[in-house]
């Protein structure tokens, strides 16, 4: 036994080896690395060495040596604990440990730096030139701060009253400021950027608050946050709770407001103001947040998205194009909250998926994260406010229910100042702890709608037997996950090859046809409900599976089609009780999934208050069999209209002609700087109405609008992901529950539908083809109006503007494909089709396709002619594009 280890401890049959990973031998680099390794993690900060941790632990010492962590730095950092240095007054040297003493022992510790990747051929470059090969690559490479990118910062921090608690080096100049100053102004900020745990740009403020209260100097200070956001804290529970605790302790909050510049030596900073207005402030303390950014590596790496993080699916952390590389913690995607909090529920997961991958099951990673996130935020007076939510919700997800963790409490604050620390280094390095789980390790299950594949042949000899084994233990907890066949690993059979559909709806409400009674064990996991619409005795009905799993039963017959017998107004009633009853996820079966669809449409239409047409409507836009295809549906169809208000249908669809009928647009314009064209597009017959390209700020005046116009909202459209205003999608939905957003699936962000070339958007009686049209960036997309009358328009975005287009010097540009769409796409379209741009810059509103074709000075050239004119115009970036495009990776959502 190691000198200074302690004995194994036996819980079970599992051996936790030690509960302290400091009691254990240092750490040592390798001297040579191999050329390629079965596991190569980029970074050892908490996600690297939480996830190498825990996969050293999942697999048998023989195989640890495939396990590589590429880390160059010989310090490992708390960095948690720097608020506390700052605002308490903490030693900064407790933030430090060796590396050698965090990094898990038997990992490969390559002390070395990547500079590149190249995921087509499965390798990755070193600072020293070697190239490494990989079978599947975790990176987890953190945020770099950006002082620089703020003119004059990085020459007075740490002078000058300037500090900030997100440097080691400066953090304990931020406790020299906040103990020598008497009186004067304070001001704290935050930036547009993503940040290292969001609540901590406040947190300093309410520990500096509480010190100058108790020195009895609080009256003399005037203290206020600026944030470069629309809110205070972006979970709407505990921002409300947060903006009362401002109030109480007089903070002055200033949102939308960035800091730009700072002069030191005059004791000035800028800040600008939502549409570029702007204002400087007088400070005698100035607390900084820097802007902060992937690393360099990884923005200009082939794995990143236009914002520059490493672009992954943001439940199962893996990569959108390559399939054996995962990324997790602050440098990828993910649009929760930079939280270790949000690390320690994502690892488990990465883990899980890894082991998969190696075993032949990448390009369906089955295990899923559900968006849990933390922040401990330090509110003075020895309290703290422990908020715990889901950060891609912005929901509640409180650990110590019943207590209400939006009020401040001793009990956190002891947590947060004596017992996470010791977590942290103690157990994080062992692979022991797992977030709100804690030390027990949580079930990983599965992705929604993405449940693996069935193996159809026995996996690959080449596949080592101690990887299956460590994935059979993995999935342990997970029943159903996987069985034997002849010896080997057979996976999940994909649910749509069963009929299993879950559509984009609210409610998280799944539908299925009949199911074997082993597929049902299967399914059984992810749901916590399940309604049944035959009759309790059918053989379909596999309920000791649904039992064994605690799988919520409830048993509603509804006359088949087929069986002579029509549905009844009683039988809506008892299928409404039981969907309001039952807990979700829900699943819905009957024997073809055809009842099943219309009962969710009759509970959507009765929540949302819809009527006979309006349901039709949304029944075909999400092309629900019994409606749109079934034959023999028509009682079903009828027995859920004639639940609705309305007048009856006229054909078997669910179409009924009405008088008067036409579509509406609306132009509104961003006069503000960005010179947006916002268009309003809605049927007079459905008043169904979609918003298009949205600006954050505009949001009561479009509003407001539609209201008076007496449309109804449905979707709010972006042509692709902007660069020089952020989307209102996500400001509108919190104002307008039901909205639901939409973008291309090839912007890479976020939206509640993600669109395909071909998708149609339904207005009501009209649709909106949805056009792929890139080349200003690779998710534009053009809509293109149909229906009644062919109202011949096409909302172009930055594709095509009046008489000029959009750029293509940045967000994927690519002026030779630009110039294809164009021609190909919207230039093909019927001469006198109104064109509906983007921007525009010189006072225009409209134009034709004839027009355009003829006139249009970039595009009337030839196609090399056009690529050597766009890479020569020389353009600045856009003021506002660090802004914007990350905010509009995530749908605008700021707050």
């Amino acid at each position: 036994m190691p000198r200074g280890a302690m004995a194994p401890l036996t819980f079970g049959a599992r051996s936790l080896v030690t509960l302290s990973r400091q009691l254990l031998p240092a750490a040592v680099p390798v001297p040579n690395a191999s050329p390629k390794y079965r596991v190569a993690i980029i970074g050892g900060g908490s996600a690297g060495v939480s996830v190498a941790s825990q996969l050293l632990r999942k697999l048998p010492k023989s195989e640890h040596s495939q396990v590589a962590v590429i880390e160059p730095r010989d310090t490992h950092f708390y960095q948690p604990y720097w608020t506390m240095v700052g605002g308490l007054g903490l030693k900064v040297e407790n933030s430090a440990r060796p590396m050698e003493s965090v990094m898990p022992l038997g990992v490969q510790w390559i002390k070395d730096k990547c500079s590149s990747f190249d995921p087509a051929r499965n390798a990755i470059t070193l600072a020293s030139g070697q190239r490494l090969e990989y079978d599947v690559l975790v990176v987890a490479a953190g945020l770099q701060q950006n002082f620089s990118d703020i003119p004059g910062l990085a020459e007075t921090l740490g002078k000058n009253g300037v500090a900030s608690i997100y440097s080691y080096q400066y953090s304990p100049k931020v406790w020299e400021n906040v103990v020598s100053m008497d009186a004067g102004r304070a001001i704290f900020t935050n930036p547009a950027t993503a940040v290292n745990c969001g609540g901590a740009p406040q947190k300093i403020a309410y520990l500096a608050e509480s010190y100058w209260r108790s020195r009895g100097v609080r009256d003399a200070i005037d203290i206020e946050f600026c944030t470069a956001s629309p809110g205070i804290f972006s979970s709407p529970f505990y921002r409300q709770a947060l903006e009362k605790l401002m109030l109480q302790k007089n903070i002055t909050p200033s949102v939308k407001t960035n800091l730009v510049e700072v002069d030191g030596a005059a004791k000035l900073a800028i800040f600008e103001k939502e549409g570029g207005e702007l204002i400087t402030k007088s400070f005698d303390f100035l607390h900084v947040t820097p802007p902060m950014s992937a690393p360099d590596f990884v923005k200009n790496s082939p794995l990143a998205n236009a914002a520059g993080f490493i672009s992954v699916d943001k439940e199962t952390c893996q990569h959108v194009e390559y399939p054996n590389v995962f990324s997790l913690g602050d440098c990828s995607s993910l649009p929760t909250s930079k939280t270790y909090s949000a690390i320690s529920s994502e690892a488990p997961v990465v883990v899980h998926n890894v082991l998969s991958s190696l075993i032949g099951r990448g390009e369906a990673a089955p295990a899923a994260y559900d968006g849990y996130t933390a922040c401990p935020i330090l509110a003075g007076d020895g309290k703290l406010m422990l908020a715990e939510f889901n950060g891609y919700t912005m929901e509640p997800m409180p650990t110590f229910w019943p207590l209400d963790q939006s009020k401040t409490s001793r009990l956190f604050y002891f947590m947060k100042r004596f017992v996470f620390e010791q977590v942290y280094w103690h157990l994080m390095p062992l692979g022991l702890w797992y977030g709100k789980r804690m030390i027990f390790e949580p079930r990983c299950l599965p992705k929604k709608q993405n449940l693996p594949e069935t193996s159809q042949a026995p996996l690959s000899s080449s596949v080592p037997p101690s990887i299956k084994a460590a994935l059979r233990a993995d999935l342990r907890r997970d029943p159903g996950a996987v069985s034997e066949h002849e010896g080997e690993t057979v996976l999940y059979v994909k649910p749509e090859t069963l009929g299993v559909v879950t559509p984009e709806l609210p409610g998280d409400v799944s539908l299925a046809g009949s199911l074997p009674a082993h597929v049902v064990a299967q399914l059984a996991p992810r749901y916590q409900g399940w309604l049944y619409l035959n009759q309790a005795e059918h053989t379909d009905l596999h309920k000791e599976e649904l039992e064994a799993v605690g799988c919520r039963l409830e048993v509603v017959p509804v006359p088949s089609p087929t069986s002579g017998s029509a549905p009844t107004a009683a039988d809506a009633e008892a299928v409404l009780a039981a969907m309001a009853r039952l807990p979700r996820p829900l699943m819905v079966q009957c024997t073809s999934g055809n009842r099943a669809g219309a009962a969710l449409l009759l509970h959507d239409a009765k929540v949302q208050g819809r009527n006979r047409e309006s349901a039709a409507v949304l029944a075909r836009d999400l092309d629900l069999k019994f409606f749109t295809q079934c034959s023999e549906c028509g009682p079903v169809r009828d027995w859920v209209l004639e639940q609705l208000p309305g007048e009856p249908s006229g054909d078997k669809n669910g179409h009924r002609e009405m008088a008067g009928r036409s579509l509406v647009i609306q132009q509104l314009f961003d006069s503000q700087g960005s010179s947006t064209f916002t268009y309003l597009v809605g049927c007079t017959a459905s008043r169904e109405a979609v918003l298009i390209d949205p600006v954050l700020g505009m949001e009561e005046r479009d509003l407001a609008l539609i209201d008076e116009l007496g449309f109804d909202l449905k979707y709010v459209v972006n042509t692709h992901c902007h660069a020089d205003h952020i989307t209102s999608g996500s400001a509108i939905k919190r104002r307008r529950p039901t909205v639901r957003t939409m973008i291309s699936k090839a912007s890479g962000a976020a939206a509640d539908i993600k669109l395909k070339d071909g998708d149609k958007v339904a207005v009501g009686s009209y649709v909106l083809d949805a056009l792929a049209t890139p080349g200003h960036t690779d998710g534009c997309m053009t809509f293109v109006a149909r229906g009644p009358g062919e109202p011949r328009a096409a909302f172009t975005g930055d594709a095509l503007l009046i008489r000029g287009c959009g750029r293509t010097d940045f967000q994927q540009g690519d002026a030779g494909k630009l110039y294809d769409s164009v021609h190909s796409r919207i230039f093909s379209l019927p001469g006198d089709t109104k064109i509906y741009p983007g921007h525009d810059y010189r006072g225009r509103n409209m134009s034709t396709i004839a027009e355009e074709r003829q006139y249009n000075p970039r595009l009337t050239k030839s196609k090399p002619e056009f690529v050597k004119l766009m890479q020569e115009l020389g353009l600045p970036h856009p003021k506002l594009m660090s802004v914007a495009v990350p905010a509009n990776m995530i749908c605008g959502d700021q707050a």
